[in-house]
């Protein structure tokens, strides 16, 4: 892929993909499996995932951007791959699948536990590259809010004390022409 999803926070050497792959299939025979981006999802909260497997050619790319961060909230080691059709065969449905929780490995266990050594290292490579760009944003972002408050404050203040005054006379008004009215009903039936 030329350019990556906003979801992949590093890049996978397509070996390490394939080795995924594999995991799945072994876990597929005589492990746990959770199909899809919902039952993923669930199996990360849980605390149940081994490992987790999500597509990077998910359109839209919302649908598992939550994964990366619900599963480092977790722990959970996760790896990213080239295709959901790939990764849908490779758990033997026939639709493609955004995502695959890998919950008890099976036969696949010393795959499982290689593809997470290895792809623990990437996520360091990963953050480390990561925290050497984000010194440069952080200035910019630092000025804007500063002024963005000043500007907000002044008109909201402003309005707010206009509005209060003219709601509340309407009411009064028209409290006034509910007394009123049931004094005039009587006398005209009288």
């Amino acid at each position: 892929m030329s350019k990556k999803p906003m979801f992949v926070r590093f890049d996978v050497p397509p070996e390490i993909m394939e080795r995924a792959y594999e995991a799945v299939k072994l876990a597929k025979e005589d492990g746990k499996l959770r199909k899809g981006a919902n039952e993923s999802t669930k199996a990360v909260e849980r605390g149940i995932a081994k490992l987790l497997v999500i597509a990077q050619d998910v359109d839209p790319p919302e649908i598992v951007a939550h994964l990366p961060l619900l599963a480092e909230e977790k722990k959970i080691s996760y790896v990213y791959v080239d295709s959901k059709v790939k990764l849908g065969t490779a758990a033997g449905i026939d639709v493609p699948s955004a995502a695959i929780a890998i919950v008890e490995p099976g036969k696949g266990k010393p795959l499982v536990d290689e593809v997470v050594s290895k792809v623990s290292s990437l996520r360091l490579k990963g953050t480390a590259e990561a925290k050497a760009e984000e010194p440069k944003p952080a200035p910019k972002k630092a000025e804007e809010p500063a002024a963005e408050p000043k500007k907000a404050e002044t008109p909201a203040a402003e309005p707010k004390k206009a509005e209060a005054p003219k709601k509340e006379k309407p009411k009064k008004k028209s409290a006034k022409k509910t007394q009123e009215e049931p004094a005039e009903s009587p006398k005209e039936e009288a």
